[in-house]
């Protein structure tokens, strides 16, 4: 039982594919389409690369509720400077500005110690708010339309964010699981006091956990925003929702402390293959949320029963 639950751990999402795969394949016979499979992957990126950063806020014991925001505020600045500046100084900026939303977090929750929950909520608010002010409450149209190839162009017949989507994979799994940085955050979320008496600089840690979870929500905008060719000053609405579910649904604890980068990236897919599917056999929007909403709630009673089980094993003297 205890090998069974610690397989589940690490590749359950898989589980929850597979079963996916086989009835959508049966529902829909368009379902296994090169063209198709791709674009499932396609859209999946936008919810991986936010829960690459997502993931690091768990896994640190704290969550960020403002991503939707800063992917607004992004997605302005980029309407805004384009024009004037160009494509590639507009993308650096806006990303800059991206990040200064992650600093900020990070400084009221390390250093005023405010709850990550009323930090992001009210940041959350601010910047929504200065976004609408930016825009004038409207959205702006690109007419740059050589931005567009970087969210809707292909190479070698595959779509350039699934690319963008593997390098920043790549990046925050080698973050996570291959530098001190990454060990200090899974410690941070483990045991914060015990990791701060050891020396490790926890609120540096927990500063730079937010940065780069603004920075993925930035460069999410990035994409989006190069495909519709407009600044949207509301754009994302409930996506925060979407990110936490992914990782949460990926295997990474609520507890902090544990995070799983690979499960992140399958439940963004499959997340992103349950919304596509179900629009294929011609659901209506509702049910694609409802059955969203029970499969996260299947994986957290899952995870429940396996955390449960595992503390009494440990009670009784068991190795787990």
């Amino acid at each position: 039982m205890i090998r069974f639950l610690k397989l589940y751990e690490r590749f359950g999402i898989l589980l929850f594919i597979v079963v996916g795969v086989v009835f959508l394949s049966i529902a829909s016979p368009n379902f296994l389409k090169i063209d198709t499979i791709l674009n499932i992957i396609a859209q999946g990126t936008y919810a991986a690369m936010v829960g690459f950063g997502m993931t690091l806020a768990l896994t640190s014991g704290g969550f960020d509720l403002s991503v939707e925001s800063v992917m607004a505020l992004t997605s302005v600045f980029l309407a805004v400077f384009i024009p004037r500046i160009g494509i590639p100084l507009a993308i650096v900026l806006a990303l800059a500005a991206a990040s200064f939303v992650g600093l900020a977090n990070g400084l009221v929750i390390a250093k005023l110690k405010v709850n990550p929950l009323i930090t992001t909520l009210s940041m959350q608010m601010i910047v929504t708010g200065a976004a609408l002010l930016i825009a004038g409450g409207k959205m702006i149209v690109i007419k740059q339309k050589q931005f567009m190839e970087l969210g809707t162009g292909k190479t070698l017949g595959i779509p350039n964010q699934i690319y963008i989507m593997v390098l920043f994979f790549i990046i925050f799994y080698m973050i996570l699981y291959h530098t001190s940085f990454g060990r200090q955050v899974s410690a941070v979320g483990s045991n914060e006091t015990a990791t701060r008496i050891s020396g490790v600089k926890v609120d540096l840690v927990k500063i730079g956990v937010y940065i780069l979870i603004a920075f993925t929500a930035g460069l999410t905008s990035v994409i989006r925003t190069s495909q519709a060719l407009i600044g949207m000053p509301s754009m994302a609405a409930g996506f925060v929702l979407v990110a936490i579910t992914v990782t949460i649904l990926g295997g990474t604890s609520l507890a902090g402390g544990r995070g799983n980068l690979w499960g992140t990236l399958l439940a963004a897919q499959f997340i992103s293959m349950v919304y596509y599917g179900l629009n294929l056999i011609n659901l209506q929007i509702f049910y694609q949320m409802l059955a969203v909403g029970l499969v996260l709630l299947l994986a957290l009673f899952i995870e429940g029963l396996r955390v449960r089980y595992l503390q009494a094993a440990k009670a009784k003297g068991i190795r787990v």
